[in-house]
């Protein structure tokens, strides 16, 4: 009997703790999918979308379709989650460096975009919803 409540106190544990770094995890992912894009790493960048955008767009279209270069970095500044473990925003700050007739060097502009990340069941990684 003992064994059994261990059990069931270090899986309530481990779930806890799951849930509690969820926002962390996911910040981590939509960074990770911007370095990809700045890096110009397409084939790592579409492994962050939804197998929906991914059985629609292939790897090639996404390929020609996302021109990189234009991105300096990117920076997660909020999580919000309004179904934990399900969907959540994410606001990510994006610096992009444009080129201005008449100027010899980029401009950089920031902006804040909005993203929205969804899961597709229990041990779905997160996956950005283009």
């Amino acid at each position: 009997m003992l064994n059994n409540k261990f059990f069931g106190v270090l899986l309530t544990a481990s779930l806890l703790t799951a849930c509690g770094s969820g926002e962390d995890v996911l910040g981590k992912a939509a960074e990770g999918r911007w370095n990809a894009l700045i890096s110009g790493d397409m084939q790592a960048a579409y492994q962050y979308y939804t197998k929906a955008f991914q059985e629609t767009t292939p790897l090639d279209m996404f390929k020609h379709k996302v021109h990189s270069g234009l991105w300096k970095k990117a920076e997660v500044t909020k999580v919000t989650c309004t179904e934990p473990g399900k969907r959540c925003d994410v606001d990510v700050e994006v610096t992009a460096a444009i080129r201005m007739r008449g100027l010899k060097e980029p401009m950089e502009s920031s902006a804040t975009l909005h993203e929205v990340w969804v899961k597709d069941g229990w041990f779905s990684d997160w996956r950005y919803v283009n």
